[in-house]
């Protein structure tokens, strides 16, 4: 609705004055969502209405803001990157070609190209990397009628007011104080008096996923950033909660396979740069799945043995999907911490293979009594008929019972060395779960089959 309403005024409104008049109420969100199916001239519309802190706002909401920015001029560029926050600014900036990024840089003012300093220094997916430098912030011992004066002067720099924090002189973090706390206050009263010296705080080498949970765990709307003490900056909630969904998003597509998250609306050629890195990895990895089939060879020389080759896909796809599952609860039991310690990842690695063992079980039985009624089905009454449903079904609780382990295990390994174990992707796992799948079954079919022959 909202979205139909901004292309009918830009398409049939001609007077520019009169269709700034009438989307300058749309939210910054609203209009940046309309972007890519715009053409280049009616973003200039956009362009030549809105002012600079209204384009600093609606580019922040966009995916790839860097694309739009190149259609303007770089005194334009520069002029809109001056009213974004320190840390969209950044990452606008980060988007952008490297001499491009050069360019704009050097017309930014040197307060603004100092805050970008401070962020770029950080590495990525740290607090450092994501704070905002913009907060209030006030010397401790003053009173807080002086704050209050403070606190309006400086709210239009700022991107929150809810929060303020007390320093000393060195610039150390001594408190926080709430602004509920500071309006019902009367004067004359020290700020020191009222400030929260119990407060949460995140240090700019931490990685963004700790500061999300501490964030969600305590309902900290500001997190304040330090180094060595000091305060930096500041992650707001709404701060968190992109950093969360970019992880998120990262996770995802580390998850599918792929070496980093995938747009919707981008080309073919880049969607194959990201998928075929994997894929051909995978690849390599399942050339030995051929070789140990190959290995197996002597059992399909026989007529009778031909018949495993049906079974195979079953017992593949059920490893691989019971691996998978492990993989994923394992992999959100450590986004939320739950296995940094000894004991909770023995626990969990015992939970998986019990769960493993038993669901083997019951899908084994289940699966002798399905390879019987194919065999029927196929009017294969020889007197191997039982012995080869009960390879199947042996190795179906096999293959899952050491699915789950190594869905449940692996993940753990590559936290433990310190490697993101949502490269343990459903991909590669499978791939992994089908080299021991094939071997469970082609040995169990040469030891109890082939060797009686």
């Amino acid at each position: 609705m909202k979205r139909t309403y901004i292309l009918n005024q830009l398409e049939k409104t001609k007077d520019l004055k009169i269709l700034r008049a009438n989307l300058i109420k749309c939210h910054p969100y609203d209009i940046a969502k309309v972007f890519p199916i715009l053409n280049e001239e009616k973003r200039k519309k956009l362009y030549a209405i809105f002012s600079d802190e209204k384009l600093a706002d609606i580019f922040s909401y966009l995916d790839d803001s860097s694309k739009y920015l190149l259609e303007l001029n770089n005194e334009k560029i520069a002029d809109i990157i001056e009213e974004m926050e320190p840390d969209d600014a950044a990452d606008t900036l980060a988007e952008m070609s490297e001499s491009a990024s050069d360019t704009v840089y050097e017309l930014l003012e040197k307060e603004t190209q100092e805050e970008i300093d401070a962020l770029t220094k950080y590495e990525e997916d740290t607090a450092g990397a994501i704070m905002n430098t913009h907060f209030i912030w006030f010397p401790a011992g003053i009173d807080i009628k002086v704050a209050m004066k403070t606190i309006v002067q400086e709210a239009p720099e700022v991107e929150t007011i809810n929060t303020s924090f007390v320093v000393d002189s060195g610039g150390r973090l001594l408190g926080t104080i709430n602004l509920k706390k500071l309006i019902v206050t009367k004067s004359p009263c020290i700020i020191d008096r009222i400030m929260n010296t119990n407060f949460q705080w995140a240090n700019v080498e931490q990685d963004v996923e700790e500061v999300v949970k501490t964030i969600k765990d305590y309902d900290v709307y500001e997190l304040p950033v330090l180094e060595n003490g000091i305060l930096k900056g500041i992650i707001t909630m709404d701060d968190a909660a992109d950093a969360l969904i970019e992880e998120a998003e990262e996770d995802y597509a580390k998850f599918a396979g792929l070496t980093e998250e995938e747009e919707i609306n981008e080309s073919v050629s880049k969607s194959i740069k990201k998928r075929l890195p994997w894929l051909s990895i995978l690849l390599i990895v399942d050339i030995f799945v051929t070789i140990i089939i190959s290995r197996f060879e002597y059992l399909f020389a026989i007529d009778s043995m031909t018949i495993l080759v049906i079974f195979q896909p079953m017992i593949l796809g059920l490893a691989g999907n019971c691996g998978t599952q492990s993989l994923a609860v394992t992999i959100r039991k450590i986004s939320s911490n739950q296995l940094d310690s000894q004991k909770p990842i023995i626990t969990h690695i015992g939970r998986e293979l019990s769960l493993g063992f038993i669901t083997g079980f019951v899908l084994g039985i289940i699966s002798f009594i399905l390879t019987l009624l194919v065999l029927l089905l196929k009017q294969n009454n020889s007197q191997n008929m039982f012995v080869l449903a009960a390879v199947v079904s042996v190795a179906i609780f096999i293959s899952i019972t050491v699915a789950n382990t190594i869905g449940s295990l692996i993940p753990v390994v590559l936290y433990k060395f310190g490697v993101d174990p949502a490269v343990a992707s459903g991909p590669f796992i499978t791939t992994i779960n089908d080299i021991s799948s094939i071997t469970i079954y082609f040995t169990l079919a040469t030891l109890l089959i082939y060797n009686f022959l």
